[in-house]
C-alpha cells in the first residue's frame, strides 16, 4: 500500500510543479535499462564514407560493442578493428523521426573520450532540410571536444551565411576542469530569436536571429540531437590519431528535452543558468540550496500522500539556502529549480 501511495505523491508532486516550471519535461532518456539504446528513441546512422570531413570510422546499427546501456549509462564506444574499407569502428545515435524538436531546452550529460585523433559531438540537424542540403538548413553543435586540445570544448552554429567552409562560422569555446572523468551537464536553449548554450550551468555562447533570411537563420524548422565519436577526420586529425586512444568512451548519463512556458510562475529570465539543486538530510534538517531562487519551489509530503509543507523562492539572493524542520516519520520531497526536479524520500526521527 505503502509504494502505492509514494508512486501516486511523486505523480501529484510533478504534475503540480509542471504548471509553475518555465521548462516543461516532454522526452528523456535515463538509460535505467540495459542493453541496446531504446528503439522507439534512437536510431543510427550507419556507414563509412568519411562523413564529408574525411573520418576514419565506420558507423555501426545495433551492436552493444559501440553502442550500450548498462549501470544507468549510455556508452558509445570507438574501437580499432577493420569494418569494411575502415580501420575504427564507432556508433552515431540520432533521434529523427523519434524525436524531433522546434525549439526548446536540451540537457545532456556526458563525459567524454580522451585522446589525440578523437572527435566526440553532441549536436543537432535539421530533420527535413526545408531550405536545402547543408548547410543550408543549418546545424547546431552543442558539443565538439578535438582530442589535440584537451579540456577545450567548442559551441557553433552553421547556416548558409555563417560556416566553417567559407570561414564565417559563429562560435565559441571553453576551457572545462574535467570534461573526461566527470559528467559536465552541455546544454542548449533554443528560442524564436536566438541560441543560447551552456556548460555546467555557465553561460557560453549565444547566436540571435539576425533576419528573417534563412541564408542567416534556418532555425525555424525541426532538428533532431546526434550522438558520436568521430576518429581521425579533417577537424579531428589535424594532429594525427595517437594509435593508443582505442577504445575510447563517450558516456551519457541522461538526455533531456524540455517546451518553454512563457507563462510560468517564479520562472528566471530566458538564457539564465538553471543549475540542479542540493538537496541534503542531515540533523533532521531537510536543507535545499539553489543558485536561483527566483525559480526555486519545494513540496513536502508525508508518506500516506499530506502535504507538510511548502515554499517558493523570491527575488532576495538571501534565500540562496533554506532549511525545513520535521516532525518524526517518512517524508516525500519534491524540489524544482528552473527545468530540473529532484524527488527524494527520507525519513525524519527523534
Amino acid at each position: 500500500m505503502n509504494r502505492v501511495i509514494f508512486a501516486a505523491t511523486i505523480l501529484a508532486s510533478l504534475l503540480f510543479f509542471s504548471a509553475s516550471s518555465q521548462w516543461e519535461p516532454v522526452w528523456s532518456d535515463e538509460f535505467d535499462y540495459t542493453g541496446l539504446p531504446e528503439k522507439t528513441k534512437w536510431g543510427y546512422d550507419v556507414g563509412g564514407s568519411g562523413w564529408g570531413n574525411q573520418e576514419l570510422q565506420n558507423y555501426t546499427k545495433e551492436d552493444t560493442d559501440n553502442a550500450r546501456v548498462g549501470n544507468g549509462v549510455l556508452t558509445i564506444i570507438a574501437l580499432k578493428e577493420k569494418v569494411g574499407q575502415n580501420n575504427y569502428s564507432s556508433a552515431r545515435l540520432i533521434t529523427k523521426n523519434k524525436g524531433d524538436w522546434l525549439y526548446g531546452r536540451f540537457e545532456i550529460a556526458a563525459k567524454l573520450p580522451k585522446g589525440i585523433g578523437l572527435w566526440p559531438a553532441i549536436w543537432m540537424l535539421p530533420t527535413d532540410n526545408t531550405y536545402g542540403g547543408w548547410p543550408k538548413s543549418g546545424e547546431i553543435d552543442i558539443m565538439e571536444n578535438v582530442g589535440f586540445e584537451p579540456n577545450i570544448v567548442h559551441f557553433t552554429i552553421h547556416t548558409e551565411s555563417y560556416n566553417h567552409s567559407i570561414g564565417t562560422s559563429k562560435g565559441a569555446s571553453a576551457r572545462l576542469a574535467d570534461p573526461y572523468t566527470a559528467f559536465v551537464v552541455y546544454a542548449l536553449e533554443w528560442y524564436e530569436d536566438s541560441l543560447v548554450f551552456f556548460a555546467d550551468n555557465k553561460k557560453t555562447f549565444s547566436f540571435k536571429n539576425e533576419s528573417a533570411d534563412s541564408k542567416v537563420w534556418p532555425f525555424d524548422k525541426r532538428f533532431h540531437l546526434l550522438l558520436n565519436i568521430a576518429v581521425g577526420g579533417t577537424w579531428g586529425g589535424q594532429q594525427g590519431v595517437d594509435e593508443g586512444i582505442c577504445p575510447a568512451e563517450m558516456v551519457i548519463d541522461y538526455v533531456r528535452v524540455y517546451k518553454y512556458n512563457p507563462t510560468a510562475v517564479n520562472a528566471p529570465a530566458k538564457g539564465t543558468s538553471h543549475r540542479q539543486p542540493s538537496v541534503t538530510w542531515s540533523n533532521n534538517r531537510l536543507a535545499v540550496r539553489t543558485e536561483h531562487p527566483a525559480a526555486f519551489a519545494i513540496r513536502i509530503f508525508s508518506i500516506d500522500g499530506k502535504p507538510v509543507a511548502h515554499c517558493f523562492g523570491r527575488s532576495s539572493a538571501s534565500l540562496d539556502g533554506r532549511a525545513v524542520t520535521l516532525p518524526p516519520g517518512g517524508y516525500v520531497a519534491v524540489v524544482n529549480d528552473g527545468a530540473v526536479q529532484r524527488v527524494i524520500r527520507f525519513t525524519a526521527l527523534r
